[in-house]
């Protein structure tokens, strides 16, 4: 029973041995994340953005709106694997490496999935807790709790999907989630600043 309930929750271990490195379905999930990071910002503004403009603009903010998917997603998914990949090069492994840049673009899909189990219970917590008025978003303090809750549980889907990867010794994991969650809590405040300090600024 724990099993189970954990391989719900975290994605059964054989889920994270099936990653390929292939580069197609890395392109995929390069569009998901920046649908993630830009969605939540832009669904609130789309009245502002899309309804009732001149066709020039409502172009622009179309295109704007597919390039900023596709440039968040790429700096979000590079900023996250990047540093920690460089750092599990120097852990003790159980078995060596052979395709280093193959398990880059494992380490880099171990974080897209991540996304799966956690985006459903984020939109549904948004819809829950979460009021726009006058297009600006209005956060009550339990989505703050549950919020870090969800970050918690990313880290150790991806922690669980690192180590299946990477064969580390046991003695490793601790190590590895409070990296993998300290940096993801680090990179998601960046990346919202980003996103809705600087980008959403672009749009007309």
């Amino acid at each position: 029973m724990k099993k189970f309930l954990i391989d719900r929750l975290l994605f059964p271990k054989t889920f994270f041995t099936k990653l390929t490195d292939k580069l197609h379905t890395l392109y995929i999930g390069i569009v998901i994340i920046g649908l993630v990071d830009l969605g939540m910002s832009l669904i609130y503004r789309i009245p502002f953005y899309f309804y009732n403009k001149p066709s020039e603009i409502l172009v622009y903010n179309i295109s704007l709106a597919l390039c900023i998917i596709i440039l968040v997603g790429l700096l979000d998914i590079l900023f996250f694997a990047m540093p920690l990949f460089d750092i599990f090069k120097n852990f003790a492994l159980r078995r060596r490496i052979t395709n280093i840049k193959g398990q880059f673009i494992k380490l880099m899909k171990v974080y897209i999935v991540s996304h799966f189990l956690i985006i459903p219970v984020h939109i549904l917590l948004q819809l829950i807790f979460k009021e726009s008025v006058s297009g600006l978003r209005i956060y009550s303090g339990k989505l703050l709790v549950f919020t870090i809750i969800i970050a918690f549980w990313q880290s150790t889907i991806i922690t669980r999907g690192i180590y299946v990867i990477y064969s580390f010794h046991k003695k490793l994991k601790s190590l590895v989630f409070f990296m993998v969650s300290t940096w993801l809590m680090v990179l998601g405040y960046t990346i919202n600043y980003l996103v809705d300090t600087w980008l959403m600024k672009l749009f007309m």
